[in-house]
């Protein structure tokens, strides 16, 4: 990143309400981008950089006491707007979730588009071959760069087999399904965990839907409110308070639940059970996609 000359900024019009989740703005600096708009003693434009990991997570302070909140897949771009201490603070580019990363797992951009890992997990082998050993794995939704050498992609940090990408889903249930069992894990979009938002959010993009990364973002941006639960289908969001699943059909929740430690597929009816032991509303909302 650069920061900015010195330069005089004006508001334009009146303060926007800042989320801290999707605005890079802290004490001592801000994005560029939000210039006109906020006060900040510094401003600085954001350089490209690229997760060169398998998967890693990202914090809500440069810290090992830091809050994981999301997770940044290989290939996906992080947007940096400083880097202190061996910490990079900035945002996601596929969603501006805002936060922290190791300065160690981001490397300079490859600019081509990628090839999407599509099964639940791809093995990286040493060797282009099948009997080769294996040196690790890559999480669905990670993006494999590299040139395909007899059925393998090349990655910096292994061979994929390149049939374990680019596969098309019908709608976000399907990918969603291949991660039931998959533990829960707050922050997690599908390195080694997932947590509810992040399966539906990982769901949609590997269907072709971009998506916010928490439920009340979701809640906000996604699809158009039902009345009522009686026409559910495939593909439906329900929401609840703090929570977010997948209907996979018009009676069974897909969801990655905390009460469980994991994906599972469970009775719609059990899961509003279980929140109305606690809130008046178990449901908050149902909304459908298409």
């Amino acid at each position: 990143m650069s920061h900015s000359p010195r330069a005089n900024f004006t508001l334009k019009g009146p303060s926007i309400a800042l989320d801290p989740r999707v605005h890079a703005v802290r004490g001592d600096l801000a994005d560029i981008a939000l210039a006109g708009q906020l006060f900040a003693p510094h401003y600085a434009k954001p350089m490209q950089m690229q997760c060169a990991v398998a998967s890693v997570m990202l914090y809500d302070a440069p810290a090992s006491d830091g809050k994981p909140i999301s997770q940044l897949l290989l290939g996906e771009d992080f947007m940096v707007v400083d880097i202190s201490g061996g910490w990079a603070w900035g945002f996601c580019r596929h969603d501006h979730y805002v936060g922290y990363v190791p300065e160690n797992t981001l490397k300079v951009p490859v600019l081509d588009d990628g090839r999407l890992v599509s099964v639940r997990e791809a093995m990286l082998f040493a060797e282009p071959r099948d009997d080769a050993a294996v040196d690790g794995v890559l999480p669905i939704g990670a993006i494999a760069h590299g040139p395909e050498e007899g059925g393998f992609v090349a990655t910096p940090l292994g061979y994929v087999k390149a049939a374990a990408l680019d596969r098309s889903f019908p709608d976000a249930v399907a990918p969603a399904e291949l991660l039931i069992d998959m533990p829960y894990i707050w922050g997690g979009r599908g390195g080694g965990g997932i947590d509810c938002s992040g399966l539906v959010q990982l769901g949609l993009a590997l269907s072709g839907t971009a998506a916010p990364r928490d439920s009340d973002q979701q809640l906000d941006a996604l699809g158009t409110a039902l009345p009522n639960l009686d026409t559910l289908r495939r593909g439906d969001l329900i929401f609840f308070p703090g929570h977010v699943g997948i209907m996979a059909d018009a009676k069974t929740l897909l969801h990655a639940t905390m009460h469980h430690g994991k994906v599972v597929q469970e009775p719609l009816a059990d899961v509003i059970a279980r929140f109305a032991a606690e809130f008046d509303a178990p449901v908050t909302a149902a909304k459908r996609l298409v």
